[in-house]
């Protein structure tokens, strides 16, 4: 999954440079630059890289999405005035844009995340803009993600790595309704009426 993440970024118009943020640097790339994640949960994680990030920027994306495409992480770039965010399938978020990268305080591994980032921005005086994608929404959480990696994902190298165990998830989806992947991001300002406060 990290390795179609890592893809977009190199092939996304908007990304200058890469930083990994893992407890294990050694599961890295050769050649990425790496920050060592104390293990202390995602937000702290998520703090540590923005403290290194350029002042005029930074672009968040979680490694679990590997249909992240690098159309939408520009899309995302561009619509940060000065904060946007893709949100997750279960409403966290997967992908922040923010330029200055102090812009707002990110809400990353906590429940309807990207509402709570939204409510944040606002109470900052900004209007996040949301990117809608199917693809980046995907986050791999269960087994039924990684069969829907199978169904949706064909030519990442998750997809390849799944086909190569011989088959051992397909055959298992789920009847029913898919997204379609491979449309263009949506981008949005949220009303008022779709941003939740944080609660405690």
């Amino acid at each position: 999954m990290l390795g179609d993440v890592l893809a977009a970024c190199r092939a996304a118009r908007s990304v200058e440079r890469t930083l990994v943020v893992t407890p294990d640097t050694d599961a890295a790339p050769a050649g990425v630059e790496t920050l060592r994640d104390p293990g202390r949960g995602h937000a702290a994680a998520i703090e540590l890289a923005l403290a290194r990030a350029p002042v005029d920027g930074a672009l968040i994306v979680m490694a679990d999405c590997p249909l992240v495409r690098p159309e939408t992480l520009d899309c995302l770039a561009e619509a940060a005035r000065p904060v946007a965010l893709s949100p997750a399938q279960d409403g966290g978020v997967n992908a922040l844009a923010l330029r200055p990268a102090d812009a707002v305080a990110p809400a990353f591994g906590v429940a309807n995340g990207a509402a709570v980032t939204v409510e944040r921005a606002r109470l900052a005086g900004h209007e996040a803009a949301v990117i809608d994608d199917s693809g980046l929404a995907l986050d791999v959480d269960t087994p039924e993600d990684l069969e829907r990696i199978l169904q949706l994902g064909d030519g990442t190298r998750t997809h390849a790595f799944l086909s190569a165990l011989g088959g051992r998830f397909a055959g298992r989806a789920r009847a029913g309704a898919t997204p379609e992947v491979g449309t263009e991001p949506t981008a949005t300002r949220p009303s008022r009426s779709r941003a939740v406060p944080p609660t405690s």
